[in-house]
């Protein structure tokens, strides 16, 4: 994933709605929910450019119900964090685990409970 498919704030919080909602949901419901539920007051054209912005970064479709369109997720909140954890990787550490972990961790040694949990997850079989 490229650094124009990351999500802004406001992106992020437009797409835990949808994600959270499990339906399409219209423009008019999503401008409605952030005034009543997080006191954000947007008109529709403001709303359109975000629904817009998060279409073209390919994590938002529509469907129109009649003649209303409605948002859904194209990708899971597991498949974003998955896309975006793989984008720092091979970024920052060249697709190296261990050296992603190194700088995780730097010179703080893992607990216990840590390194039990990262060997049952290594070992899982797949």
């Amino acid at each position: 994933m490229d650094r124009s498919r990351k999500m802004s704030e406001t992106e992020a919080e437009i797409m835990e709605v949808l994600w959270s909602a499990g339906e399409p949901m219209s423009a008019s419901r999503l401008i409605s929910y952030f005034a009543e539920e997080r006191g954000k007051v947007w008109k529709a054209p403001t709303l359109a450019t975000f629904l817009a912005r998060l279409s073209q970064k390919g994590l938002v479709g529509s469907e129109r119900r009649g003649r209303v369109p409605c948002y859904y997720p194209l990708k899971t909140r597991a498949e974003y964090e998955s896309d975006v954890a793989r984008e720092v990787l091979d970024t920052l550490y060249q697709g190296s685990v261990t050296r992603f972990f190194a700088a995780l961790c730097g010179d703080t040694p893992l607990s216990e409970e840590d390194r039990r949990e990262l060997r049952a997850w290594l070992e899982r079989e797949e």
